[in-house]
């Protein structure tokens, strides 16, 4: 809903990615269980967009969960290795200059 007000046409159903197995099997499942009562609202929400395939849903590994990385502790290697995948990179800043490249700057926007 979030992506149709913001003007966002995608070409295929989203994927939810989960590292749990019972997760998976309750939003596909749709008959409800006797342990499943005490679910909230929200998880019958995913269970009904799943079962009209308004979002697509597999397993990955939990070793292969990338949004383990902003929930959970991890050595240095195992976060360089989400950060990679994740695409981020580190970008050198240098915000220190000299002064005739902060007249320029200021040269330009005056002009504008």
């Amino acid at each position: 809903m979030l992506l149709h007000e913001l003007q966002v046409s995608l070409a295929s159903a989203p994927v939810v990615w989960y590292d749990n197995i019972s997760a998976l099997a309750f939003a596909s499942n749709p008959i409800f269980h006797a342990q499943s009562k005490h679910i909230e609202v929200d998880y019958h929400f995913v269970r009904e967009k799943v079962a009209n395939k308004d979002i697509l849903h597999q397993h990955v590994p939990t070793s292969l969960q990338l949004a383990d990385i902003f929930t959970k502790e991890h050595t240095a290697d195992r976060f360089c290795y989400l950060q990679y995948k994740l695409s981020v990179i580190d970008i050198p800043v240098n915000l220190r200059g000299n002064d005739t490249d902060n007249v320029h700057i200021t040269k330009i926007v005056d002009k504008h």
